[in-house]
């Protein structure tokens, strides 16, 4: 009888210290950061990278220009240099949309023919 219930003790042990390390570990990867972002910030962690920035244009053309200067301050014609820039690199979506910026700031002059 008294080896059936160290038997137990032992498996409630094992069961205890398995249930502990298992909410450690997850209390663990839910919180920490990853590349410095919290896991809450991560929308876009299970896309490619670089896919958070075609909804944000801010952040797409300062990634783009390294901060060279502030977004505020672009006129139709970075735009277009932008908009080869992708076209080189095959960027499809980053070009379209920096032709568009450069249409809309040339009022319709620049209608992204050439």
């Amino acid at each position: 009888m008294a080896s059936l219930i160290q038997k137990f003790r032992r498996i409630v042990s094992y069961t205890g210290f398995y249930c502990f390390t298992a909410v450690l570990s997850y209390a663990y990867t839910s919180n920490t950061t990853r590349a410095g972002f919290s896991r809450g910030d991560q929308f876009y962690a299970s896309y490619p990278a670089g896919t958070e920035l075609l909804t944000d244009q801010a952040k797409l053309y300062k990634a783009a220009l390294g901060n060279c200067f502030e977004t505020e301050e672009w006129g139709p014609i970075e735009y277009c240099i932008m908009a080869k820039h992708f076209e080189r690199q095959g960027k499809g979506p980053y070009a379209y949309h920096a032709q568009y910026m450069a249409h809309l700031l040339s009022l319709g002059q620049l209608d992204g023919s050439g």
